[in-house]
């Protein structure tokens, strides 16, 4: 009869439903750390019940609740049970204290929480374990954990695969490619003049679904080498998302590719802009004055 009870309590507590938005959580507390320090602290709220199971025998009679009676009552008490009932929540701030004694005598004696409300969860089910777990215990749980863990990690290696691709399939996955693929142009460059020694000595233009992406060959006439790290488009200003090369530089007298991408509708096609880009330092930059794709 009392296994009975405690699976017909254990199912009415794991199927009630959120009190006013509680997320319900169900815990493992260990009483030989808690006991010897402050009181366990539990979740509670009104509408929903907490239940308190216990691995060895509860004496009963001397299970006490504190203040606040008006607002909780032992709605439950077994060998193994102890199970409350909020008719109110506890006022904020409020600590009501629950003592539940062992019967067996052993230490610790006796189990002591604090009840307090919670804004977001309310504690459902508290399996309290007193006695030493035995070895076969503990690695039946452990089994359980790396179970868990082993689902936890195949759904993360898919989910990484999956955020990993790159190439025709990354586009699509990231809906930056449609059914009418990828456009590519070479515009016309209008007559450049050397900018801080830099100029582009090629330029291919390439749109996607809601994308352009320019492919440079920035020639640097300078003396020192140069890094673009920052591209913006005018009229408008809006800021490149990336600006990538092989390189790690642009040597002096040596050219090299560099890739800029835009997103957003902010270069609508058939219009003209400029392209201007800059290295950290902002000092020396390479201007574009007239692109049309």
């Amino acid at each position: 009869m009392l296994l009975l009870s405690l699976l017909l309590l254990r199912t009415n507590v794991t199927a009630q439903e959120p009190s006013r938005g509680h997320e319900l959580v169900q815990r493992r507390v260990a009483l030989p750390q808690a006991a010897t320090g402050n009181p366990v602290e539990l979740h509670i709220a009104s509408g929903s019940l907490t239940a308190l199971e216990f691995d060895s025998s509860v004496d009963r009679a001397g299970v006490k609740l504190g203040d606040a009676k008006d607002s909780l009552e032992l709605f439950v008490v077994n060998d193994r049970l102890v199970m409350i009932k909020p008719t109110s929540d506890v006022t904020a701030g409020e600590r009501v204290l629950l003592t539940v004694p062992f019967a067996d005598g052993m230490s610790p004696a006796r189990a002591v929480f604090a009840l307090v409300t919670n804004a977001t969860q309310v504690d459902v089910q508290v399996q309290v374990s007193r006695l030493p777990r035995s070895a076969e215990a503990v690695q039946a749980e452990l089994d359980e954990v790396r179970a868990a863990c082993a689902g936890k990690d195949a759904e993360l290696a898919s989910l990484r695969a999956r955020g990993a691709a790159t190439g025709p399939s990354g586009m699509i996955l990231a809906g930056t490619m449609g059914s009418e693929g990828v456009r590519a142009k070479e515009p016309t460059l209008q007559p450049m003049k050397l900018t801080d020694g830099l100029k582009a000595d090629r330029v291919t233009a390439f749109r996607g679904t809601g994308w352009v992406a320019l492919s440079l060959m920035v020639a640097n006439e300078g003396t020192a080498p140069w890094t673009p790290t920052e591209a913006r488009l005018s009229p408008g200003r809006s800021r490149a998302v990336t600006v990538t090369m092989k390189e790690p530089y642009v040597v002096p007298k040596g050219m090299a590719r560099v890739v800029v991408e835009f997103r957003g509708e902010d270069w609508p096609e058939g219009s003209e802009r400029w392209v201007e880009l800059r290295d950290s330092t902002g000092e020396r930059r390479l201007l574009i004055p007239s692109l049309v794709f």
